[in-house]
């Protein structure tokens, strides 16, 4: 379909609609985990945007081609791209953009271990998405923030994060999600668990 649509957008010579094509494809092929067709219809895209004005497109494509830098394991390259689509998220006043840019961000930096970050970006996006009533979005910044919590051994708070996410995806009836939230709560509950019976053992010890 998607290259139907960019064989029309071309012979209409519809530069918008050829670059949301362009987008649309490199997508598919990011979801296949086809990271370098993908990259270049990012690319195509890209430049369309840039050449027509589009900013708001301009953004939307350098945050997916931080995607795919992020995806290949080239977090510095993740993050220059996607500070430049927040840059022009927050110039325009895109919010839902600004919420994503901020979100992707927090991820790269998540990815490179960098677990205080990934939740500074992760909370910017959170309240963003919250003021927006992007309720699905929300989810997904809580469980972000419960991952990197996790990793710095912050397991009540995790817990409490994974909890808030899984209400929303069980208001949401999205069952994968529902299922990866009670998999990261029962895992919090059992390293908790854990620690409760190490603790007293290490006061005897001591």
């Amino acid at each position: 379909m998607q290259q139907q649509s960019l064989a029309i957008t071309r012979e209409i010579g519809d530069r918008h609609g050829e670059a949301n094509s362009l987008n649309g494809l490199g997508s598919a092929y990011y979801s296949l985990g086809q990271y370098p067709q993908a990259f270049d219809f990012y690319e195509q895209s890209l430049a369309i945007t840039r050449e027509i004005g589009d900013h708001q497109g301009e953004a939307n494509s350098l945050g997916n081609l931080g995607n795919v830098y992020d995806s290949l394991g080239e977090y510095s390259q993740a993050i220059n791209l996607q500070q430049q689509s927040l840059a022009i998220t927050r110039e325009i006043g895109d919010h839902n953009g600004e919420a994503k840019s901020l979100g992707n961000l927090g991820t790269a930096y998540h990815s490179l271990g960098q677990y205080p970050q990934a939740i500074d970006f992760q909370q910017q996006a959170l309240a963003i998405k919250r003021e927006i009533g992007d309720l699905l979005g929300e989810g997904a910044s809580l469980f972000n923030i419960g991952n990197a919590l996790s990793q710095l051994n912050q397991h009540y708070e995790a817990l409490q994060h994974y909890q808030q996410a899984l209400a929303i995806y069980e208001a949401l009836k999205l069952d994968h999600m529902i299922e990866r939230c009670k998999t990261a709560i029962a895992k919090q509950n059992r390293i908790i668990a854990a620690q409760e019976i190490a603790a007293p053992a290490i006061s005897e010890a001591d």
